[in-house]
């Protein structure tokens, strides 16, 4: 139960990998089939939202120019062909902010209350939903982490009010999924799907779910954002790594149950730390 914050070279906040255009086309998709799921602003976020989307076109300008085109107020995509006129965006800014990227981004806005989701475009989520975080403060929007109040709630909170714009930091958060689907709003599970998982088979059944998350103050509102990058990769990758294998299968072994619980590993717990350990 650590943040595992670190300080993050701007030249690596966002990444683009080889699955840039099928992910890209999964936001699209998602966007069109079901908006609201994916993007979600109150009023206030406005000014925050607009420099996101500012400091990202400059960000993607500078260091992806083989990937992105600016002409004029019109914004192309090289590698899909997708084009955006920015001005549509001008009252929902971080809705193109979040179809230029792979990553999800979440606008954290300082209150009475501490930092406050205000905007956010989020297409991969990990068993959370967007209407059910809009609006809430730091410290509801982690609620259910079992421990989350005792041992990270002050950390964090701290971080956040201490973070500065030319010092952004980034973590590595991780959880393991019984559908290789990023999109999880998609996976339908089966009538007794984890009884089908053993020793044997958990490698090819069962996948691990990592996030390279960013935190960023925006220099001009003073707002926060975070940014969140999935990565999905079969358990049995790790079968050429036995070291790896075993720590992760010693930090699952020393979690609460009641973690265990929450990262949704109780169903196939048993097969997976066998599956790790043999």
């Amino acid at each position: 139960m650590k943040s595992g914050l670190e300080a993050l070279q701007l030249s690596n906040w966002i990444d683009i990998d080889e699955n840039f255009v099928p992910e890209l086309n999964l936001k699209a998709q998602r966007l069109k089939e079901s908006y609201s799921d994916v993007v979600a602003t109150l009023p206030g976020s406005e000014a925050g939202q607009q420099e996101i989307l500012d400091l990202l076109l400059a960000h993607l300008l500078e260091y992806f120019p083989e990937y992105y085109r600016l002409e004029g107020t019109k914004i192309e995509n090289l590698k899909t062909g997708q084009v955006w006129e920015i001005s549509d965006y001008e009252d929902v800014p971080i809705a193109l902010a979040g179809q230029l990227v792979q990553e999800d981004l979440c606008l954290m806005q300082p209150t009475s209350e501490g930092h406050v989701l205000k905007a956010i475009s989020s297409t991969f989520p990990l068993f959370w939903r967007v209407p059910d975080k809009i609006g809430l403060p730091l410290y509801k929007i982690h609620h259910p982490v079992p421990q989350f109040p005792e041992k990270l709630k002050h950390p964090l909170e701290l971080y956040f009010e201490r973070l500065k714009p030319d010092r952004p930091g980034t973590r590595i958060a991780w959880g393991i999924a019984p559908t290789p689907l990023l999109v999880i709003a998609w996976y339908q599970p089966t009538e007794g799907w984890e009884k089908a998982i053993t020793a044997e088979n958990a490698g090819e059944h069962l996948w691990l779910r990592t996030e390279h998350q960013t935190l960023r103050r925006l220099p001009k509102s003073g707002d926060i954002l975070f940014t969140i990058r999935s990565f999905v990769d079969p358990i049995s990758a790790l079968k050429d790594y036995p070291t790896n294998r075993k720590n992760l299968a010693t930090v699952i072994r020393q979690m609460p149950p009641e973690t265990q619980t929450y990262r949704g590993m109780q169903p196939f717990l048993e097969p997976l730390l066998a599956y790790l350990e043999r």
